[in-house]
């Protein structure tokens, strides 16, 4: 069961809206979760200019340390999701939030005591993801719990928006304190970010309901399988994940080369390059505001498509346009539209998804979702750095562009296409056992 009714009277009857916010555990949660994003969009920035400007960073170099950050999800994915649903989820957030502001202050430390090592950004890289990868798994299945079921939608939304300003502060301030602070003195305002989320986490006084007993004998795997059956055998659920997967993939490939690109061959300063990445934060404001709006009118299912369908289109001008400020405001127009669409489609399919999965599969449900969409990033990320290296970056990025088409074309060919609403039906499973 989820939270009960004297820990969360709110939950009772309908609630106009806008009445979030007038919760003080969810502005708590969702103010946390802000502030951390802020300070992921300083991180996104200060690793780029420590990789290619201060450490003169090859190709390869850069490849590698996405394809640290992006490793995480492919080993942990599945054993978050039984750990949250094992455990109270809570404390897991803050614990693995003081762990990313400890693994991240050793960055400024170890520049103050000798130099920064390629070796040791990977080391951080891959640390810093493999906590995220437990506590957001915890955070996204703990607001079922701290909201209700009639809140889902509503909450996603609002979290989409603040969490959209959020990295819009982060990325356009990223570039601004690298300049000012230098690259590793800014991720310490990182690291603060950690502390002040975990402890406006700990000031939540919904207390989540202890988790169901275990079944006697039940290993982890067995749970592990229980996760990935549901997901493999709802068709709905199923047609979401494998249309995230492309994305992801093709997604990875692209940010492993991106700040690269226009770092070297654009000549972008990193002014320019975190004004220009923040702009998408623009976007994924606007994204978040009209998701709801366009469910509600045209169903589910058009609106995930139409989302997807933008987003070969908001990348072109990153393959035509030259360096200059012509070309920077193209890109930045591209990324605003990119964002907007990936947080219309990732707030509503995350909806989606939370209110079709059991209460006791919330964890593991999300957790399967995000091990099959992001099980293929670090090699997509490798792939990214071979090509790159082999055909250039350019041509690279074209490729990447092109292949933007094909989640379009997986949602398409799903029962999505017709979803107008979420109905029961959407939870018939396959008669065929599920092979993982």
């Amino acid at each position: 069961m989820r939270g009960s009714s004297q820990n969360v009277p709110h939950r009772s009857g309908p609630h106009a809206p806008g009445s979030l916010w007038r919760d003080r555990d969810f502005r708590h949660y969702a103010v946390a979760q802000g502030i951390s994003v802020t300070g992921s969009g300083v991180t996104t920035i200060a690793l780029s200019v420590l990789a290619v400007v201060e450490l003169h960073a090859s190709t390869f170099n850069v490849a590698l340390i996405a394809f640290a950050s992006k490793l995480p999800p492919l080993l942990l994915s599945l054993h978050a999701g039984v750990l949250a649903d094992r455990r109270r989820k809570r404390p897991l957030i803050i614990t693995c939030d003081l762990l990313c502001a400890a693994v991240l202050l050793t960055l400024p430390t170890a520049q103050l005591l000798a130099r920064i090592t390629l070796i040791h950004l990977y080391a951080v890289a891959f640390t810093v993801a493999a906590l995220q990868v437990i506590g957001s798994n915890a955070s996204i299945s703990f607001l079922p719990s701290l909201l209700g079921p009639g809140r889902i939608k509503d909450g996603n939304a609002k979290m989409g928006a603040g969490n959209s300003l959020a990295d819009l502060i982060g990325t356009n301030s990223g570039g601004a304190l690298v300049v000012a602070l230098g690259a590793a003195r800014a991720i310490t305002v990182d690291a603060a970010s950690y502390l002040a989320s975990a402890l406006l986490l700990w000031r939540i006084k919904h207390r989540e309901d202890p988790p169901p007993p275990r079944k006697a004998g039940t290993s982890q795997w067995a749970e592990i399988r229980e996760g990935l059956t549901y997901t493999l055998r709802t068709p709905v659920v199923r047609s979401i994940v494998l249309s995230n997967t492309a994305t992801s993939f093709v997604l990875a490939a692209s940010s492993a080369l991106w700040s690269l690109y226009l770092l070297r061959e654009l000549h972008w300063s990193p002014t320019a390059l975190g004004i220009v990445m923040g702009a998408g934060g623009a976007g994924g404001i606007l994204g978040a505001l009209v998701w709801q709006p366009l469910e509600r009118r045209w169903g589910p299912g058009p609106v995930m498509l139409g989302a997807l369908s933008l987003n070969p289109l908001a990348q072109i001008p990153l393959v035509l346009v030259g360096p200059g400020l012509g070309g920077q405001i193209a890109i930045g127009i591209g990324m605003v539209i990119q964002t907007g669409a990936a947080v219309c489609h990732g707030g509503l399919q995350r909806a989606v998804r939370q209110e079709l999965a059991p209460d006791e599969l919330q964890g593991r449900a999300q957790a399967t979702g995000a091990w099959l969409a992001f099980s293929l990033r670090p090699f997509a990320a490798l792939a990214a750095g071979g090509l790159g290296t082999w055909l250039g970056l350019h041509l690279t990025l074209t490729l990447i562009t092109v292949a933007l088409v094909i989640p379009f074309l997986v949602l398409w060919n799903s029962p999505v296409r017709d979803m107008r609403t979420v109905a029961p039906a959407a939870l018939t499973v396959t008669e065929e056992p599920a092979n993982p």
